[in-house]
């Protein structure tokens, strides 16, 4: 069986604060089922869908990060040895 977190739990385990997983939940960026108490709502987050999420992120931020060796310019001048 798939384990059910709280956001508060998501959010230790990512180390992030709770209102960051709350924003995710709900930009949609980190899937969560909303369970209905007596008029208030509480999001829980399927660990398996936490996990997902963060290797997604992992990915991103290392696809993002830029590997490029600085070229001089063409306009720089040549000095003379």
């Amino acid at each position: 069986m798939n384990e059910i977190l709280t956001v508060a739990e998501a959010a230790s385990f990512l180390k992030k604060h709770p209102g960051t997983i709350r924003r995710w939940i709900t930009n949609k960026q980190l899937k969560a089922r909303k369970i209905s108490a007596g008029g208030t709502g509480v999001f829980v987050i399927l660990k398996n869908d936490l996990l997902e999420f963060s290797i997604a992120e992992m990915v991103k931020k290392e696809h993002s990060v830029k590997r490029s060796v600085p070229r001089p310019s063409s306009k720089q001048e040549i000095l003379p040895i």
